[in-house]
């Protein structure tokens, strides 16, 4: 499939004259490549298109240029000479290369919009839909493309829950610009910065959440990723902002290190738009939001102080554009629950249960501290074991489950049960109590035996959040399919009778007086 998008309104296609969209490129074997449809994947090519080849972990399609030549291709920018006939543009990096072309073909439609990225090691989601939904309320129309799924302001697309490839990210921003969004916003993994999928992508304001160290294997570490955000940065608009979180210190000092104007967020240590908390009930947490000389109570459904400032984001985003912040607020607060990001399920009722997807100790932590913080009573914590957690961090998971849960139940839904009981082990040796923890790989039984097993407290259920995982008969399942029928199910229990064998302690009426 090939990268071109025609206008509805006219019969001709787009194009692109490399010679002067690129300074710096050297040509071989033509004065000038004309791009009308692209790729970067020599298998997808096409009679007619230009072929720009992507280099990754799996492998480098620079090595496939005969084929991509084979199948069609006129011309090909890549990062050396390679020993084909067709004409050559040399540049220094083909995934920037790409992802700006894309955005020409497409029309540059993020120049037309409200353009938003937000950035960070966590909390892009949460933040990226509080947004969403004060410009919702502002403007009645936003597009966003989001790990929970997409949209172009006219059509979701809840399956679109992957990070998009440069030519994806495009067209969802052309759909946007022709549906007439006023607004779009888009998460920005770090997978995307260091492909350069944004490449092109021209931002109104870049809301950095922050830039704690990563608990993956290969994850990047803070100097790498303030150098992937320096490279976004440089391709904002003339007027373009950075809003940070302000309690997160290493966002802080990159964001001082800038060149950007900025503005800080936050609850313990924010200039510009900051909050006091008033109250904590239930799983409601109730704050005073000060914005200038503006004070504003903000009431919000999930717990957790990473979801305070997800929503101070976008009060902050709406006072950074002059938008009612009072509107901005009424917006916030009708996002009442997010999936698998502490969404708490209505059927659970005496003993409330949140389904969240953080997997790593720093994730688990903060869902724990949470409910927590909200006094709740006891938790029983359901952890879906990932085999991509750095074995270096296997044990602070157990510490963190130790300190935070009253009863732990680790479970693998996606690995070996040697291997899950590896990592099992490894979790373990941070636990000083191993008797409260239960090892049940199946997560469904896993899931089942802590609400059979919690008569008070609250259960959370990490790792998983909205994701699908097979279950015991080979069926996709949830956390919150497998969830609401094991509350129904203990809910339609019958009690066991009492069956008394003596008679009443009372005295009878006629021995009263």
């Amino acid at each position: 499939m090939s990268t071109s998008f025609p206008s509805e309104e006219s019969s001709h296609t787009v194009s692109v004259s490399l010679r002067r969209f690129l300074d710096e490129a050297v040509f071989v074997g033509a004065e000038d490549i004309v791009v009308r449809q692209c790729v970067n994947q020599a298998e997808q090519c096409q009679a007619g298109d230009v072929f720009i080849p992507r280099h990754t972990a799996a492998g480098d399609e620079h090595d496939k240029a005969e084929e991509a030549v084979r199948r069609g291709a006129v011309a090909i920018v890549s990062e050396r000479i390679l020993p084909v006939s067709v004409p050559q543009c040399l540049v220094s990096d083909t995934h920037e290369v790409y992802g700006r072309i894309c955005q020409e073909l497409a029309g540059r439609p993020s120049q037309r919009m409200l353009t938003i990225g937000v950035v960070g090691t966590y909390g892009k989601t949460t933040t990226a839909l509080f947004v969403a939904a004060m410009l919702k309320r502002l403007g009645g129309a936003v597009a966003y493309y989001t790990s929970l799924g997409a949209s172009d302001s006219t059509t979701c697309d809840r399956l679109a829950t992957r990070p998009p490839a440069a030519r994806k990210l495009s067209k969802w921003l052309a759909q946007a610009d022709t549906a007439g969004a006023p607004a779009a916003i888009v998460e920005l993994t770090p997978d995307m910065l260091q492909n350069q999928v944004a490449a092109g992508v021209e931002f109104d304001l870049l809301i950095l959440t922050g830039m704690r160290t990563g608990q993956y294997r290969g994850s990047g570490n803070q100097r790498s990723l303030g150098q992937l955000l320096q490279r976004v940065a440089g391709s904002m608009k003339p007027h373009g902002m950075l809003l940070v979180n302000a309690d997160d210190a290493c966002a802080a000092q990159w964001a001082e290190k800038s060149d950007l104007p900025t503005v800080t967020y936050g609850i313990d240590a924010a200039e510009d738009v900051r909050a006091k908390r008033l109250s904590r009930a239930g799983g409601q947490q109730q704050l005073l939001v000060m914005t200038g000389n503006m004070l504003m109570p903000l009431t919000l459904s999930i717990p957790g102080d990473h979801v305070a400032r997800a929503a101070l984001a976008a009060v902050a985003t709406s006072w950074m554009f002059d938008f009612s912040v009072p509107e901005a607020i009424a917006g916030i607060e009708s996002l009442e629950s997010i999936p698998g990001r502490m969404q708490r399920l209505s059927q659970a009722v005496d003993v409330p249960l949140y389904i969240d997807a953080g997997e790593t100790p720093d994730r688990v932590a903060v869902a724990l501290h949470a409910i927590n913080q909200h006094q709740l009573g006891p938790v029983t914590a359901v952890v879906d074991l990932s085999r991509s957690l750095d074995p270096q961090w296997r044990q602070r998971l157990g510490e963190v489950l130790d300190r935070g849960a009253r009863q732990i139940v680790l479970s693998a839904s996606d690995m070996p049960l040697e291997m899950a009981q590896s990592v099992a082990m490894d979790v373990l040796g941070g636990c000083r109590s191993p008797g409260r923890v239960q090892v049940i790989p199946d997560r469904e039984a896993a899931i089942r035996w802590a609400v059979e097993n919690t008569d008070q407290g609250s259960i959370v259920l990490s790792g998983c959040g909205i994701s699908s995982w097979v279950d015991r008969d080979g069926r996709m399942v949830t956390d919150e399919t497998i969830a609401k029928q094991a509350i129904s199910q203990q809910n339609q229990r019958t009690p066991t009778p009492v069956l008394s064998i003596f008679p009443p302690t009372e005295p009878t009426a006629f021995f009263s007086h």
